[in-house]
């Protein structure tokens, strides 16, 4: 085939258009060949039709045999490798340094098993009494679930009537709150000295409740929490 040359001093094996920069052949010289649109140019220098990579889909020069997008080998077909994931290293929990400490009284309470005692699937436990520090910014009130990974510092599993993530316990401070995680059976606080009864409100979920030396938090079928403040 017979070379040419464009208005624009390229030589150009296309008897029509310019290889290089796409001006007709016999047309005006192009005053701005920076504008000649990039696609044009890269069939040209390519000397064959872009494609688009079929692993990612960006257009390619047809003379390309690896995708500049992704990596993608067209002479082989073969996928490129994927990165490894390298998940983040787990985080400490934080540990509260104040002069003022929290502590949790864990109790089987019978007199809220007369009120609640129809949210368990068994008669009220003997009475016994643990006590768990506070030494985190947050404890979870629920039951353990090894399937779903729960293990709540608060763990009130023998009570069937507290949900799996019931209520969380969070320092702020000095201060204490209680918040109920939306629970099924709901969190009650009753103050220092009271006793519940079928009139006490259950919090409002997803809102904090300050809690005193001496409150009591009540869940589930028999669950009494005593706050305590050293």
């Amino acid at each position: 085939m017979t070379a040419v040359v464009c208005p624009n001093g390229h030589t150009s094996g296309d008897p029509e258009w310019c290889d290089t920069c796409g001006t007709p052949i016999g047309g005006s010289a192009d005053p701005s060949p920076a504008a000649v649109p990039a696609a044009v140019e890269v069939v040209a220098v390519s000397g064959g039709a872009a494609t688009d990579c079929p692993h990612c889909g960006s257009l390619n020069d047809g003379g390309n045999l690896f995708c500049e997008q992704c990596g993608y080998d067209f002479t082989t077909g073969q996928a490129p490798p994927q990165p490894t994931v390298i998940d983040p290293p787990e985080q400490p929990a934080v540990i509260l340094d104040s002069a003022v400490k929290w502590v949790v009284v864990v109790e089987v309470d019978p007199i809220w098993f007369a009120l609640k005692g129809s949210l368990a699937d068994q008669p009220c436990p003997p009475a016994s009494s643990s006590t768990v520090a506070l030494t985190q910014h947050t404890a979870l009130v629920g039951r353990s679930s090894q399937s779903r990974d729960i293990h709540p510092e608060i763990a009130l599993d023998g009570d069937t009537g507290v949900s799996r993530r019931h209520a969380q316990l969070v320092r702020d401070g000095d201060d204490l709150v209680v918040i109920d995680l939306s629970s099924t059976n709901g969190t009650y606080v009753v103050s220092s000295g009271g006793e519940p009864s079928d009139d006490s409100p259950a919090v409002v979920a997803g809102l904090s409740t300050p809690l005193k030396d001496g409150d009591r938090v009540y869940v589930g079928a028999w669950s009494r929490l005593t706050i305590r403040r050293t």
